[in-house]
C-alpha cells in the first residue's frame, strides 16, 4: 500500500472582516474538501491498521483505539475521519523574504510594491 502525497490539496481562506485591525479575520480552514485528502487519510488508516498488525507488534498490542474495528468500510473510516481528524498544519501564512521578483518582503521587512508598509511581529 502506498499512501502518496503528504500534503493537502485542500485550500481554505481567510479574510479581513472590516478595516479595523481589531477585528478578528474570517477564516475558513476547508479542511477535508479536496476527494483526495479523505483517501489519503483513508490510506493511512489501513496502512496502520497493516503495520500494527504485524507480528512483531504482538506483544504490545491491545485493540485498537481509534477508529476502532468495528470501522471498516471506505464509508465508515471517512465518516471518523470527518469527525475526528485534525490537521497537523498549523493555519498560518508565509511570505519570501530577499530581493529576487519572488520575494514579498525586503530585509528590511518592507512589503514590495507598497509604500510605508513592513511586515512586523
Amino acid at each position: 500500500m502506498h499512501v502518496g502525497r503528504n500534503k493537502p490539496e485542500s485550500r481554505g481562506w481567510i479574510r479581513a472582516q472590516s478595516g479595523d485591525v481589531n477585528d478578528k479575520p474570517d477564516i475558513l480552514f476547508n479542511y477535508l474538501n479536496h476527494k483526495t485528502d479523505i483517501e489519503g487519510f483513508r490510506a493511512c488508516v489501513r496502512l496502520t491498521r497493516e503495520i500494527i498488525g504485524q507480528a512483531a507488534f504482538d506483544p504490545y498490542r491491545d485493540g485498537e483505539i481509534q477508529p476502532g474495528e468495528h470501522v471498516q468500510s471506505d464509508a465508515e473510516i471517512d465518516q471518523f475521519v470527518r469527525s475526528s481528524v485534525e490537521s497537523a498544519y498549523h493555519p498560518s501564512g508565509t511570505c519570501k523574504m530577499g530581493s529576487d521578483e519572488m520575494a514579498v518582503v525586503d530585509s528590511e521587512l518592507r512589503v514590495r510594491g507598497l509604500k510605508q508598509l513592513r511586515v512586523v511581529k
